[in-house]
C-alpha cells in the first residue's frame, strides 16, 4: 500500500479531514472526509472555507500528488465548519438531496457516479488538463451535463459563463478525469444559466 493510500485509509477510518493535493497548481488542493475510495479513486464530502459542505467530489487517485491529514489550514477549517454548523449554514446546497440519489458502486466509484449524473442529467464539475503546447498543460474545468457516456469515453454538454452565445461539447476518457463534482454551488449555479439561456430545462 502506497503512502498516500495509507491516508486515505487512515482518514476514512477515523473520519478526519483531509487536504488533497490533486491539481498541477501546488498551492490548490481538495479539503473534505472521505466518504468512500476504490483501487483508482476516492471519493469526498467537500468542505470549503468557509466551513460548509461543497458537493460530493471524486478524485482519481492518479492525480494525487500529496496528502496533508495535519495542517493549520485544516485545524481552521474545522473550526470554522462548528461555527457553520452552529448558524446553521453548514449545508447550504443540501448534500443529502444528491447523496441519497447517488448510486456508487464500491468498486468502481468514477464510472457509477457519471453514470447516475446521465440518468438523472445532474450538472457536473468536471476536471481535466488542457493542453496549451506539446510541453505545457493547465489545470482546466468545466461544468455541464453529460450528453452521452459509453464505455469509457463521455461527452459533455456546458456552457461559458463569459460566452453565453452557444453551447460546447467536451469529449474526454475517463483517465483523462482528475474529478468530478456533484451538489456544489457551482454546479446549482451552472444548472440555473443552462434553464435561463438554453433550451434545456431540469
Amino acid at each position: 500500500m502506497t503512502d498516500i493510500e495509507t491516508q486515505l485509509a487512515t482518514a476514512q477510518d477515523r473520519g478526519l479531514l483531509i487536504a488533497i493535493y490533486n491539481f498541477m497548481d501546488e498551492e490548490t488542493f481538495s479539503v473534505g472526509y472521505v466518504m468512500a475510495q476504490d483501487a483508482t479513486s476516492v471519493c469526498l464530502r467537500v468542505i470549503d472555507p468557509n466551513g460548509a459542505v461543497n458537493g460530493i467530489q471524486i478524485i482519481q487517485k492518479a492525480f494525487i500528488t500529496k496528502i496533508l491529514l495535519r495542517s493549520d489550514y485544516l485545524r481552521s477549517t474545522e473550526v470554522w465548519q462548528q461555527t457553520a454548523i452552529a448558524q446553521h449554514r453548514e449545508d447550504p446546497w443540501r448534500i443529502a438531496q444528491w447523496a441519497d440519489t447517488l448510486t456508487l458502486n464500491p468498486d468502481h466509484l468514477l464510472a457509477s457516479a457519471l453514470q447516475t449524473s446521465l440518468k438523472h442529467k445532474w450538472i457536473i464539475n468536471l476536471g481535466t488538463l488542457r493542453q496549451i503546447d506539446d510541453e505545457t498543460a493547465e489545470d482546466a474545468d468545466f461544468t455541464g451535463f453529460l450528453g452521452d457516456f459509453v464505455g469509457d469515453t463521455l461527452a459533455l454538454n456546458y456552457l461559458n459563463p463569459w460566452d453565453l452565445s452557444d453551447a460546447w461539447q467536451l469529449d474526454m476518457k475517463l483517465d483523462e478525469i482528475n474529478y468530478i463534482r456533484i451538489g456544489a454551488g457551482v454546479c446549482v449555479n451552472m444548472q440555473a444559466l443552462f434553464e435561463a439561456y438554453t433550451d434545456e430545462r431540469f
